[in-house]
């Protein structure tokens, strides 16, 4: 029977689907928010573990109005945000400074790809930020710079361990929240939390 392991940074991210998740083949692992973390926790629990097949799931926020608040998607694309050089109003990613950006996934790449899975949700591209944007014109340059459809805290530091690891492995997140000036009233978290659990759950004998 195929090991799985779900990564999320908290443990209420993953709630609803430890209820409906009871296998002794499915372990949990809440790494704790931001990319640091993640890489740490998730490299010492590989570091004696090899599972099968991990699943990344988690909340985030979206720059794409036509994805809805609560609705589900998969990362197949993910980036660092701030792993380059700012030049007399411009930004330099890494390969631009100098650094050839190799076939393997050294940490300095700024793009990370998945293969996606079969399940018929939105694909979407990532950008992976350790301040989450909550002002307009902070807003405005990153979607000039980058382009992405949603943002997270953790998603590229994930992407880069799998990577590395050469593990198979999906990425799922659910909205809660559009990226604008921060205005917690308008975020969706417990939809987005249900939404998420529940559409793991019910494709759970597909991954």
């Amino acid at each position: 029977m195929s090991k799985i392991l779900v990564v999320a940074a908290t443990a209420f991210e993953t709630a609803y689907l430890r209820e409906k998740i009871k296998k002794n083949h499915v372990q949990f692992l809440h790494t704790g928010i931001g990319m640091v973390n993640t890489a740490y926790h998730l490299g010492k629990y590989l570091a004696q573990n090899r599972p099968d097949l991990v699943i990344n799931m988690g909340i985030a926020g979206s720059f794409d109005r036509n994805i809805a608040l609560g609705e589900v998607v998969e990362v197949v694309e993910d980036t660092f945000s701030e792993m380059g050089a700012e030049d007399n109003g411009n930004f330099l990613d890494m390969e631009k400074i100098g650094f050839p950006i190799s076939k393997e996934p050294l940490l300095y790449n700024t793009m990370l790809q998945a293969k996606p899975s079969p399940f018929p949700i939105k694909k979407v591209n990532a950008l992976t930020v350790n301040t989450v944007h909550g002002e307009k014109e902070s807003i405005l340059a990153c979607e000039k710079r980058w382009n992405k459809q949603i943002e997270t805290m953790e998603g590229a530091a994930f992407f880069q361990v799998m990577a590395m690891e050469k593990l198979p492995f999906y990425a799922f997140r659910s909205i809660s929240n559009y990226v604008e000036p921060r205005n917690r009233v308008n975020w969706k978290i417990p939809l987005a939390l249900e939404n998420l659990g529940t559409f793991l759950a019910e494709n759970w004998q597909n991954l």
